[in-house]
């Protein structure tokens, strides 16, 4: 998979009955900070990916468990986390806990949207206590690492899952390639690589994507039988 997937078709790949969240309208005009040309850039970014933020959020089945699915869109500003995609993403963490549902994000992204500054990053921050109290209502969280996925983004909803499966050849790491040393080698920073030094579960071809991730999920949610 590369980035040229969309969040939808991501989706496509493990769950046929994908049922989109409510979500709430983004920053009008220049957007928080008043990044001159930053309204212009989302708009762009809308007409070319079809979407008006860089996350999908919604509920589906995937192998016969249902779960929260939160896909990204790297169209949309290369998938970048701003207070919009914050909002989205704390409603994901919400809806699943009040409904008692694991949740499977789906992440392609280059890490905080330098046009909203601070108030993007503290959406990290954000999202690791919404992971936190997920994982502290006893709700499994799952991460499919597509390609890129960086900075923040790899940092908390990727790093910080139960269970994180990558696909074959994806750029994963902290550091995007803009900003690693000259002559850092690439493939330090694949899927294999963070594969080979456990940072990483599994690395599976996206035709075998849905039944892993069913067989993920079934496992995670059974109710417990007891010692053996």
């Amino acid at each position: 998979m590369t980035a040229a997937v969309s969040a939808r078709e991501a989706l496509a790949l493990v769950t046929d009955d994908f049922t989109e969240l409510p979500a709430a309208a983004g920053p009008g005009g220049d957007g928080p900070i008043d990044w001159p040309g930053y309204g212009r850039a989302r708009a762009a970014a809308a007409a070319r990916s079809g979407e008006d933020e860089s996350v999908v959020c919604g509920t589906g089945t995937v192998g016969g468990t249902r779960t929260v699915l939160v896909s990204f869109e790297f169209g949309y500003l290369g998938g970048s986390i701003g207070e919009g995609t914050g909002d989205r993403v704390a409603a994901a963490h919400a809806h699943a806990r009040a409904h008692r549902l694991p949740v499977t994000v789906l992440l392609a992204t280059g890490g905080s949207r330098m046009h909203e500054g601070m108030r993007a990053l503290v959406q990290l921050q954000r999202l690791a206590g919404e992971s936190a109290r997920t994982r502290a209502a006893g709700l499994p969280q799952l991460a499919v690492l597509r390609d890129p996925t960086t900075g923040g983004g790899w940092a908390t909803l990727g790093a910080g899952s139960d269970v994180v499966l990558a696909l074959p050849g994806a750029q994963v790491g902290f550091a995007g390639s803009r900003v690693r040393p000259r002559d850092a080698d690439p493939a330090a920073y694949a899927a294999e690589s963070q594969l080979a030094h456990g940072h990483v579960d599994a690395v599976v071809p996206a035709a075998e994507l849905r039944e892993v991730l069913g067989r993920w999920l079934s496992l995670l949610t059974r109710p417990a039988e007891g010692p053996v």
